[in-house]
């Protein structure tokens, strides 16, 4: 029954939410062409960028307007009161606490990188080859964007 209700009140509430999200987009794109050009860079890319996914979620929205769903996300998981439901979302918070932790103590890119060969490692048991090389990879991307962006990482606690 809870779950039946939630599904209801999520579907009725999809197009509502797109549209918050879009005119949010549409308001950080308005606010941001009177930054000067380095400082509007970010937002106008990112509100862009949302803007086309909401407009794209809309459509998808549209064309699917009468059409019956043949499954929700309720039928996905367990019931909300089992112990496995709360322990995997303890675990998601210790994942992140953990990357938090690393992030003060070893600095920004470090902890990017060893948070997801550890996550990749210890929780999906990915192979080590894809697990080092998407880890490097997220520190080259950041690396990369701190450089074009001028950003000065925050200090950590050991070095």
């Amino acid at each position: 029954m809870k779950a039946r209700l939630i599904a209801a009140v999520t579907h009725h509430l999809q197009t509502p939410f797109v549209l918050a999200v879009l005119a949010c987009m549409v308001a950080i794109l308005w606010i941001s062409q009177g930054f000067s050009l380095g400082a509007r860079l970010f937002p106008t890319a990112v509100a862009s960028l949302g803007i086309l996914l909401a407009v794209l979620e809309l459509g998808r929205q549209a064309i699917r307007r009468g059409a019956k769903e043949e499954s929700d996300f309720s039928d996905l998981g367990e019931d909300d009161e089992t112990p496995a439901f709360y322990a995997r979302g303890l675990k998601f918070f210790a994942w992140m606490a953990a990357f938090i932790g690393l992030f003060f103590l070893v600095g920004a890119l470090p902890a990017a990188g060893l948070y997801v060969l550890g996550f990749l490692r210890l929780q999906y048991r990915s192979p080590w080859l894809p697990s080092l090389a998407l880890s490097g990879g997220l520190v080259a991307l950041l690396w990369g964007l701190g450089v074009a962006l001028q950003l000065r990482w925050p200090t950590p606690l050991l070095f």
